[in-house]
């Protein structure tokens, strides 16, 4: 009597389990991160309001700028998905490169607002605020760059959500006038102090530097430039144009004298005489390697703080804005110079950015700011329709199938999706949790080979 070999093919099948498994891994821990696209400036669309069954909904758009040249081979109007991902609304390449801006283009009919929407939404109200964005694209449908716009969805109508203002007020410390080189400290308030993104410090048309808009608040640590008339302006630069307007400040004269020289008064200043030497600021770390101008410092550093222009052997008192630490005194020595103060980051501290005073007591007793950055500033808050953070390579819905050219990968409904290979959406997924997550899975298919052997299920 021939006796049969034990079936196999559930060992195989869990052989084969487990080899995907494995392979699941290798591939989250090669992937690469995925990134948010960038918005280029803002979009505008001459028709500011209408049916959510029109097709086209937006027959014409504007921006305020150029696509990058290497994305310029066409553009895709697309409507953000809600949840991440966006659907296309309409494309053309009438017109093309889309290098040189500002420019329009026409957008033909593709797909409406209520198609779009009840292909995610499929019962119940459609009201809300929804981003608009003219996706630039190569030839391949490849590119997530962006020009912005929001609309109002109302009942069976939208409207355009127009961008609300802002207005930037910039301070100079010390005011009206330094000497060259001396340390200057530039503020700039933003309100609504909600308004995220970047203010740029000029002197006249030359770009002092950039710091990130936290909280209403912005600020520059720079050296006084040459002597002469000068003029500081502060520009506003919203992460979210579509939510938020730009916005410069009034002109803020400054005059540098001579180096070596001593500033005019300030004519509210009664207070106690400082030294005839230039108020200043040196930076470094530990290790004595100079700062760079508003550095971004992390949770427990420590930096080296020389600050200059205090009266001789005075005591200092330090200070940091928005936190609780209390900071130990400094002294000033017989030059009126506080050296090599030791300054650590507070061990709890959220990102944003942050002013270290040091500043000696008295009414008029001369001050020095430092200003630096922990983390990146805070983004605009997603609102229930605000998907800034995905770009036209996220997810769309099947029912947006047959139109091509956006999204990657499509879900339900019917119909082929949409097939853009433009960069994938911020999905705030790090290397580190990649890899932690492809290690896990290696042994869940090792654990999972060493269970099926020991319980005789795979032979080999």
């Amino acid at each position: 009597m021939r006796h049969l070999a034990p079936p196999r093919t559930p060992a195989a099948l869990q052989l084969c389990c487990s080899l995907l498994l494995a392979a699941a891994a290798a591939v989250l821990a090669l992937a690469p991160t995925a990134r948010a696209a960038d918005a280029l400036g803002r979009l505008t669309l001459p028709v500011t309001s209408g049916k959510t069954t029109d097709n086209p909904a937006f027959p014409k758009v504007s921006t305020d700028g150029a696509c990058p040249a290497e994305n310029a081979q066409q553009v895709s109007l697309v409507l953000a998905k809600p949840a991440g991902g966006t659907g296309t609304l309409g494309k053309t390449a009438v017109g093309a490169p889309f290098d040189q801006g500002p420019f329009s283009a026409d957008i033909p009919a593709g797909k409406s607002l209520e198609s779009l929407l009840r292909s995610w939404i499929p019962t119940g109200s459609l009201d809300g605020t929804y981003d608009i964005r003219l996706m630039c694209r190569d030839a391949g449908n490849v590119g997530g760059k962006y020009f912005p716009a929001k609309i109002q969805v109302t009942g069976d109508s939208w409207a355009v959500q127009e961008a609300a203002a802002t207005t930037t007020a910039l301070t100079a410390t010390p005011a009206a006038t330094a000497p060259a080189g001396a340390a200057i400290t530039l503020k700039a308030a933003v309100t609504p102090p909600a308004a995220a993104g970047k203010v740029v410090f000029l002197d006249g048309t030359t770009e002092l530097g950039r710091a990130d808009a936290a909280s209403g608040a912005a600020g520059l640590s720079t050296k006084a430039p040459a002597p002469g008339a000068h003029t500081f302006t502060a520009k506003f630069l919203p992460a979210d144009s579509a939510a938020y307007a730009e916005s410069v400040s009034a002109a803020v004269p400054y005059t540098v004298t001579e180096a070596g020289s001593s500033p005019s008064p300030d004519p509210s200043d009664t207070g106690s005489p400082t030294p005839g030497t230039p108020a200043d600021l040196d930076v470094t770390d530990a290790d004595g390697k100079a700062l760079e101008v508003n550095p971004t410092l992390t949770a427990g550093q420590q930096v080296l703080i020389t600050a200059r222009g205090y009266t001789r052997s005075a005591k200092v008192k330090v200070t940091l804005a928005d936190s609780e630490a209390v900071l130990p005194d400094a002294t000033a020595n017989a030059e009126g110079t506080v050296s090599a103060y030791a300054f650590t980051v507070p061990a709890k501290i959220e990102d944003g950015s942050y002013t270290l005073t040091l500043a000696e007591p008295g009414t008029g007793g001369h001050s020095v700011e430092f200003l630096f950055a922990i983390g990146d500033a805070p983004g605009p808050d997603p609102g229930p329709s605000d998907s800034a953070d995905t770009d036209d390579g996220g997810t769309t819905d099947g029912a947006d199938g047959g139109n091509g050219g956006n999204g990657g990968t499509t879900t339900g409904g019917s119909g082929g999706g949409d097939t853009a290979t433009g960069p994938l959406a911020a999905t705030g997924t790090s290397a580190l949790a990649l890899g932690a997550t492809a290690l896990a899975l290696c042994g869940l298919g090792t654990a999972f080979v060493m269970h099926t052997r020991r319980k005789g299920l795979l032979r080999f």
